[in-house]
């Protein structure tokens, strides 16, 4: 399966996904067969995975290279996707996967890309909400109903906005690999939308 991560705004955690929704295949599966492509200039994932000395349970490649054998390839594209190449990229992959906050200008960046998405099949693309509020579901469900009435299609899923993250990025590890509270909590929104995943696009 390829599932391709693009975003619109930056700081909607797109690399954070990519990250531990590989960690979630790679654990699965219980093999090294799943690949994180990072096409992000930054390489954040690479310098992330090389940090963690290699530790995690999916490998990390350059994107200027191509993995010749894989059971499900995650790629981590550049920051801000202009919505004319979401057509061409949703073509060569099974799940194109569109993080985005909740705040008014990710949405209506979200949102303005409805003619483009609504031509795609339904079972092609999901948005996902992420930097979701730890308590409270007032503005999440506000979110929610926006993008439902501009016809887009919303995981059920939401990923919440933990510091924990931060503590596992300079680790270099994925977040479930820290052994705390917070990062059982975080690790468990990634553990729900990977069951979706999996429930939803028949993965192995």
């Amino acid at each position: 399966m390829i599932i391709t991560i693009a975003s619109f705004k930056g700081g909607v955690g797109k690399t954070t996904t990519a990250l531990h929704l590989a960690q979630y295949l790679g654990k699965r599966r219980g093999n090294r067969n799943v690949v994180l492509l990072d096409g992000d200039p930054n390489r954040s994932a690479l310098s992330w995975y090389e940090r963690g000395q290699q530790r995690a349970a999916f490998s990390v490649m350059d994107g200027d290279q191509e993995p010749s054998v894989f059971d499900h390839l995650i790629i981590d594209t550049p920051a801000r996707t202009d919505p004319t190449e979401l057509l061409p990229v949703a073509d060569a992959s099974d799940l194109l996967i569109i993080p985005s906050e909740i705040s008014i200008f990710s949405l209506e960046a979200t949102i303005s890309t409805v003619d483009v998405l609504r031509s795609l099949s339904e079972n092609k693309y999901r948005i996902l909400l992420t930097m979701l509020p730890t308590r409270g579901l007032r503005r999440e469900a506000s979110a929610r109903e926006a993008l439902k009435q501009s016809g887009l299609i919303v995981f059920n899923a939401g990923i919440k906005n933990r510091a924990v993250y931060q503590d596992a990025a300079l680790e270099g590890l994925p977040v479930g690999e820290l052994h705390s509270r917070a990062a059982t909590s975080a690790w468990s929104d990634y553990q729900v939308l990977g069951k979706e995943i999996c429930k939803n696009w028949g993965t192995k």
